[in-house]
């Protein structure tokens, strides 16, 4: 332990400046532990190791034991500080003003500290819980998603392509007569609608083994910047149609979706499941809704470190995602101020919900126990 003096005063709501300084004996005593430490297996010219006297080693290693010195009292008198005046330190300090030799040590350090939270009430809202019902409908449109997914792709002989089909294909893309990409084995969907406008229209009654001319004009905002707004043609040869087949909704579909003895089992597990889903989408809601009460009741200072500190995550989260997406690191890079002017009020929000459900959490004496933890995983899993 340091008997070290703090003096404290207010930056902010949110900031601290301590000012700290180490008595002269508790410097001297390190400096004389690190010479001893040291001169146990220093060798030094002229004295066998071991055997040198303090003053020598000192004049050996002062560099060293500076830097090891300071290092380890700067650690520990802050700790000390920090427990003496109760302070809930949030980061770590930013220490300047250091005056340091063998018997003095004085320095400032700059801290957030964890707001005071103001908050009119808590307990007792009132709050609206949607109904979470399954309408027929939507069973319907659940059970056709898993009749695409089960679908069987049969190949197409004697006839050319129509909406619909699916073509496997190898194409190049030419941009501006440039070659530019060339793929093999291509799955292209003919449908009425493409995001490339009229993409696929263009291969009705294209035959097997054909190659056709497709072209078409990059949206403006198309995620490869050098092809927005220009001129594009697809050399699409076919080398094989195929047609998409709906498995029915029978028993026999049941049993290859899972284990289940008849389609109405099989159904009654579908409505289930989306029930369910249905129910966590509506808690979910609900507690964005009871948060957002909380936060209008309440009243705090946000540390500013605490939310550049998230804003940063959020937006490395944002970044990576666009990669993700596929989009080059030219055309990610001058996105990040556009992500961080947009996530801004998220990291703000999700910041005053962790002090808020922090303050709740001890004003009721609320504790996650191992029993929570070990639930929740597995709830996870």
């Amino acid at each position: 332990e340091i008997k070290v003096k703090v003096n404290v005063k207010d930056v902010s709501s949110c900031e601290k400046l301590l000012t700290i300084e180490v008595p002269a004996e508790t410097v001297a005593s390190e400096f004389s532990l690190f010479y001893t430490s040291v001169a146990k297996r220093a060798k030094i010219p002229g004295f066998r190791p071991g055997r040198a006297p303090k003053q020598v080693v000192a004049l050996h290693f002062r560099t060293q034991a500076r830097d090891e010195v300071l290092k380890h009292l700067l650690a520990r008198s802050f700790e000390e500080a920090i427990g003496k005046e109760a302070l809930p330190v949030l980061g770590e300090p930013r220490i300047d003003k250091v005056e340091f030799d063998e018997s003095h040590l004085r320095y400032r350090a700059q801290v957030e500290v964890k707001p005071k939270i103001k908050i009119d009430r808590y307990a007792g809202l009132t709050l609206k819980r949607d109904r979470f019902e399954v309408s027929e409908a939507e069973l319907r449109k659940a059970l056709g998603q898993i009749q695409e997914a089960h679908a069987k792709f049969q190949v197409v002989e004697g006839r050319p392509a129509q909406l619909g089909d699916y073509l496997i294909c190898d194409y190049e893309l030419l941009v501006e007569g440039k070659g530019v990409e060339k793929r093999q084995g291509e799955w292209i969907e003919v449908r009425e609608d493409d995001y490339l406008k009229g993409f696929s229209r263009q291969l009705v009654g294209v035959g097997k083994t054909e190659t056709r001319e497709v072209r078409v004009t990059f949206p403006l905002d198309f995620a490869r910047k050098d092809f927005s707004g220009k001129e594009g043609k697809f050399l699409v040869t076919v080398r094989e149609i195929k047609e998409k087949k709906l498995p029915f909704l029978d028993d026999e579909l049941a049993k290859e979706v899972g284990d289940f003895t008849s389609f109405q089992e099989f159904e009654q597990k579908a409505r289930q499941d989306l029930e369910e889903h249905r129910r966590m989408e509506v808690e979910r809601r609900l507690e964005r809704e009871l948060l957002d009460e909380l936060i209008k009741k309440s009243k705090f200072a946000i540390p500013l470190g605490v939310l550049q500190r998230r804003l940063d995550q959020l937006v490395q989260e944002g970044v990576q995602e666009l990669r993700h997406r596929g989009l080059k690191e030219e055309d990610v890079v001058p996105q990040r101020e556009e992500l961080r002017k947009k996530l801004l009020p998220e990291a703000e929000r999700q910041i005053r919900v962790s002090f808020l459900l922090d303050e709740i959490a001890a004003r009721e004496q609320i504790e996650a126990a191992e029993a929570d933890l070990a639930a929740k995983v597995q709830s996870l899993a």
